[in-house]
């Protein structure tokens, strides 16, 4: 072969491999781009959405809350608010940023919020990825400064969610209980429930008996952002998700009788006040003092104002109405008297050894509220005149399981089971705790002297008393407390029914009972909670406090031949109970059951000083039942 055939037979062969080389590298590449355009087409896809798309939650309002009325008590209003959101692109720039001298120190000045709370929340974010609010319904200028400053401080932006409002302010504060921010703690223990950093949730009262009714469920929707983390557009694929709100509640609640009761305690340091109806065991009002605004809890509360709202002897977050436990005074010898009828001890028309003013038993001497004494009293003139020396003699006959009986079946000693959280039970000592405390046998003498006018170791609470002033207005008829009468949207809901139909005594134990407490009132120790042209029946007491004065209670119900309305008042430290607190059950019955120009004429011939219902000391020293 000659030399220019094996030059060109190897220039051939050097062109087979060069076209080979690149036939190769085109497949590599043909074949790459099929991977990436069709086997992993869709996490590519994903991966941009990352940079460009992101899932924005739409918050679901919770549910309104109206008086039985229709009136609004509670709604969910449009705020802006102050967040800071690591993006997951960014997530490590953002980091660095957040975490450099003086940016927390820049943020917290400008959305004016404390800078240990911002540095917490932020670094929260940074470390889970989610968003944190920094600030709760900012005001036009916090939200123009942010928008200003976007392009130096990513992660910041505004934005729109519900806030709780609570159109009367501090009204019925306890009753309705207030929302906030959910924790960390709560994030960990209800995930599975859908909560997430952000979110609301019920604290207190209504609020939080019923959050699984007022919470609604969260809606979200695809938006399109640009570089800065700004919402572009909304992601055409797919429509968003649209939140839906919470159920709406009617309460049993009357705004006008809630009004009146926060009225008449005005004054009040601290104490409780109720009002139910005695037809079904709605309640019409709930009071406790000192209150609190449920409002500040919606935009977030400094730690100082939190540390003065939480703590110290006052503690306004308590709702006294069903957790302050009191001993119930002489307002206890309705159970008495009953229990003594019950059980054939006494009739109405019985007398005993005349009140002198003093009681000898055991070794000691046991006081009438009454120094001079009473004189011979039949069983209903001791209870219009609250004699405590006619109730001693009860009491030793009446024994402690028969009085205990009573009180039971009143629902002293439990849980009444009305639709809010945290209620207490208070105190009925049964033979067996005695028994504990003191060794089997080895009772106080006199233990029963006090236990029959309301004192020693019973303790209730204030709605407990209004409980009982209530099934005694129905004549013995059993009755459910309860706040929440119906749920929108639900149509079965029912309040819960009382585990018994009645307590237990004769029609006539009832009647001498009821004819009993309208002579309190008529000519008896609580004439100061007369209204004109309305029958009211009621009981006085006046409760030892072994830290300080007094407490003046009252129980009342009315119209006596139809009654409408049951109050129950508690007034700490304060002295006698028809002094202080039969003016304030006057002034809210006639409110409620007169006619708006007749209470205006009431109002307007009350003499000044008692309009102002001021809280005087008591001139009577009163040692044991008024």
């Amino acid at each position: 072969m000659s030399l220019s055939t094996r030059a060109r037979h190897l220039r051939q062969g050097r062109a087979s491999v060069l076209t080979g080389a690149v036939l190769a590298g085109f497949g590599i590449v043909t074949v790459g781009l099929i991977r990436l355009q069709v086997t992993f087409h869709d996490m590519y896809v994903d991966l941009s959405k990352e940079n460009h798309v992101r899932l924005e939650l739409i918050r679901a309002p919770r549910g309104s809350i109206y008086d039985r009325h229709g009136v609004l008590l509670a709604d969910s209003a449009p705020s802006f608010s102050i967040a800071f959101r690591p993006f997951p692109a960014e997530s490590a720039a953002v980091t660095r940023l957040t975490t450099a001298p003086g940016w927390v120190e820049r943020v917290a000045k400008l959305i004016e919020a404390d800078t240990t709370d911002v540095r917490r929340a932020v670094a929260q974010s940074n470390r889970t990825g989610q968003t944190s609010v920094l600030r709760r319904n900012a005001p036009f200028a916090v939200r123009a400064a942010i928008e200003e400053t976007r392009g130096e401080l990513p992660g910041l932006e505004v934005q729109v969610e519900p806030l709780r409002r609570y159109s009367h302010g501090a009204l019925a504060a306890h009753l309705l209980g207030y929302a906030g921010e959910i924790n960390e703690q709560e994030l960990t223990e209800r995930a599975a429930e859908g909560y997430r950093s952000g979110d609301l949730i019920g604290r207190s009262g209504i609020e939080k008996a019923y959050e699984d009714i007022l919470r609604g469920q969260d809606g979200a929707e695809f938006v399109v952002v640009n570089a800065m983390g700004r919402r572009v557009s909304t992601l055409s694929e797919g429509p968003p998700r649209l939140p839906i709100p919470g159920h709406d509640l009617v309460l049993s609640l009357d705004l006008k009788v809630q009004s009146a009761l926060e009225d008449a305690m005005a004054n009040v340091d601290r104490g409780a006040a109720v009002a139910i109806d005695p037809r079904d065991g709605g309640v019409l009002g709930l009071v406790s003092r000192p209150n609190y605004d449920p409002n500040e809890f919606s935009v977030g509360l400094s730690t100082e104002r939190w540390r003065e709202l939480s703590e110290g002897g006052a503690n306004p977050l308590i709702n006294r109405a069903i957790q302050g436990v009191y001993p119930p005074g002489s307002t206890f010898k309705v159970v008495t008297m009953l229990a003594a009828l019950h059980n054939d001890v006494a009739r109405p028309d019985t007398r005993l050894a005349p009140c002198s003013g003093r009681y000898a038993f055991g070794g000691r001497v046991f006081g009438c509220w009454k120094h001079d004494g009473h004189g011979s009293l039949d069983f209903i003139g001791a209870l219009i005149n609250s004699c405590d020396v006619y109730f001693y003699q009860i009491g030793t006959r009446l024994g402690l399981p028969h009085l205990e009986e009573a009180a039971r079946e009143f629902g002293f000693g439990a849980r009444t089971g009305i639709d809010l959280p945290q209620e207490k039970k208070g105190l009925v000592p049964s033979p067996a705790w005695y028994d504990a405390r003191w060794g089997a046998g080895r009772w106080r003498k006199g233990m029963m002297l006090n236990l029959a006018i309301g004192q020693g170791e019973l303790l209730v609470t204030p709605l407990q008393l209004g409980l009982m002033i209530a099934e005694v207005a129905m004549g013995g008829r059993a009755l459910r407390p309860h706040v929440v009468r119906s749920i929108q949207g639900v149509p079965d809901f029912a309040p819960a029914r009382p585990p018994r139909e009645r307590v237990g005594g004769r029609p006539e134990d009832w009647q001498a009972v009821q004819t009993a407490l309208e002579g309190v009132v008529t000519s008896g120790t609580a004439k100061t909670a007369q209204v004109e042209g309305i029958r009211v029946a009621g009981k006085t007491g006046t409760a030892q406090n072994p830290h300080g004065r007094d407490h003046a209670l009252f129980a009342c119900y009315a119209p006596v031949d139809h009654p409408q309305i049951a109050l129950a008042f508690v007034i700490e430290n304060s002295g006698h109970g028809g002094t202080v607190a039969g003016p304030m059950a006057s002034d809210v019955i006639a409110r409620a059951l007169l006619p708006d120009s007749v209470y205006a004429l009431r109002r307007m011939r009350m003499p000044a000083v008692l309009r102002a219902r001021p809280l005087k000391p008591d001139t009577v020293e009163v040692p044991y039942g008024d």
